[in-house]
């Protein structure tokens, strides 16, 4: 293939770079160089230069500048890079306030103990995601549009006290059935007093969400990105801190992931008021339709809790808490690879659905390519970094928690091929295909289950490590194909 055609590729965005070893006529370039591209002569780090004595040009790269400037200036593309570097920064401030809460129980109580509150926190995420009733998903869908917003605002109360009541009652029901998850389902006595702070957190942690929901779709993703995790750690560690302090005990940590959640709360039900103004009276607007809406996501949602969490739910069964305690760690330095996914995904999931809504398909597309190669590249960055330095990163928890390494570098792996794919579940939900990604993840929900059955007896967290990775690709992969097949969309990572 001849040099023009080669620029060509790069103009038509099917190549980034085009990158020479060989000497090259100045004719083979010039054209290229006028409808500006930067050529540029590697050793010199300067443009090629034209009409020299010698008409040879040496080997070179070349980058379009036209395609660079158009992502720096494209609003949307803007937006997706600055506001997810926001909420990217946010989340490292949680994921560092998580660890160091991790770190703080390691250190002062233990594996053992660090492994109890990994499985109050499975059991604090199972029955809020049934608390929430989908709402904190559908909520970005339906204010997405401008004029609901306007138009229904006394919505948002409706749902959110049907949530706080509704998870409230859940939660009263699992302290009813805790002797079952103590003693006969996990055999850890010990767990006991950890279920009840963990009951008390759960409708609160439902308020957050839906609140988080509602501020996703006004695009406050600074707040969103904050009450998404970071502020529960940030805030529990602040109180973990002054627990320790006062004379601590091995509850410390999950009262202070209670007051935590607690004054979170709060904060989100102030900055949610402040933004959608005093509740109005409008008989218009019908909370039971829009929760009957939300319920396939809410099931979607379930189904990827489980994915997340049914692993440490099977080492609580099969293992001992040392174990639960070290694969804990494990997974939440493995949750830095979906950074700038999480990231991506604040900032896309309300663009998608007022793009797809108005029918502007072609720019559709065009976020969903741009931000499936931005993830790529971060996620590789990433987890090259952590296989690099896993064993250091491990170590600082403690030299038992060093056992978590090949756990550690399948988890990274799988999250690879995890970024391939691309936004798929965002994407289906923004188009209004909740029930198609409902089947999609139950499909892998049902793969996971069995693997865990099947591998974590026989090889306990490594087991569980190859079940979460294995079922979680298959339901990025599936998710992928489908939008491609049926649907036309590209989602996965192509070059």
């Amino acid at each position: 293939m001849g040099s023009s055609l080669k620029f060509m590729l790069v103009a038509k965005g099917k190549a980034d770079y085009y990158l020479r070893f060989a000497p090259i006529m100045e004719w083979d370039t010039a054209a290229a160089h006028a409808i500006e591209y930067e050529v540029i002569e590697p050793t010199s780090k300067k443009p090629l230069v034209y009409n020299k004595e010698d008409l040879l040009n040496l080997f070179f790269n070349a980058i379009m500048l036209q395609k660079l400037k158009k992502i720096l200036t494209d609003t949307d593309s803007k937006e997706i890079l600055t506001k997810g570097f926001s909420f990217m920064v946010f989340r490292v401030g949680g994921l560092l306030a998580g660890y160091l809460f991790t770190f703080l129980i390691a250190r002062f109580y233990g594996a053992s103990v660090n492994g109890l509150v990994a499985l109050s926190f499975t059991l604090f995420l199972f029955v809020s995601i049934f608390g929430r009733l989908g709402i904190d998903v559908n909520i970005v869908k339906f204010y997405s549009n401008k004029e609901n917003w306007e138009k229904y605002p006394d919505l948002f109360y409706r749902v959110l006290l049907k949530s706080f009541i509704f998870s409230t009652v859940l939660g009263f029901l699992l302290y009813l059935g805790k002797d079952f998850f103590v003693y006969i389902l996990f055999k850890k006595p010990d767990l006991e007093p950890y279920i009840i702070w963990v009951v008390m957190a759960i409708p609160f942690w439902c308020v957050t969400m839906v609140c988080a929901g509602l501020l996703r779709a006004k695009q406050k993703n600074n707040w969103f990105a904050f009450l998404n995790n970071p502020g529960r750690f940030i805030l529990a560690l602040i109180v973990f801190l002054i627990l320790i302090s006062l004379g601590h005990d091995s509850l410390s940590a999950i009262k202070a992931h209670f007051y935590g959640v607690f004054c979170l709360a709060i904060i989100a039900i102030l900055v949610s008021v402040k933004n959608i103004g005093r509740f109005t009276h409008n008989t218009d607007s019908n909370s039971w339709g829009f929760i009957k809406e939300a319920l396939p996501m809410m099931l979607s949602s379930t189904i990827l809790i489980f994915l997340g969490w049914l692993d440490t739910f099977f080492l609580g069964i099969y293992e001992t808490e040392a174990q639960v305690g070290v694969y804990s760690v494990t997974l939440k330095i493995a949750t830095l690879t979906s950074l700038s996914l999480q990231a991506i995904n604040s900032i896309l999931a309300p663009k998608l659905a007022k793009n797809f809504q108005e029918g502007s398909l072609q720019h559709f597309k065009k976020l969903i390519r741009f931000s499936t190669h931005l993830n790529f590249y971060i996620t590789a960055l990433i987890v090259f970094l952590i296989i690099v330095l896993h064993r250091w990163i491990l170590g600082v928890f403690g030299d038992e928690f060093l056992g978590g390494a090949t756990v550690l570098i399948i988890l990274c792996i799988g999250q690879v091929v995890n970024s391939m794919s691309g936004s798929v579940g965002v994407i289906l939900q923004m188009m209004g295909y909740q029930r198609i990604y409902q089947n999609i993840v139950l499909i892998a929900l049902v793969l996971n289950l069995i693997l865990n059955l099947l591998l974590v007896p026989l090889y306990g967290t490594i087991g569980a490590a190859i079940a979460t990775v294995v079922s979680i690709s298959c339901w990025n992969i599936i998710g992928a194909i489908y939008l491609k097949r049926k649907q036309s969309i590209i989602s996965y990572f192509k070059l």
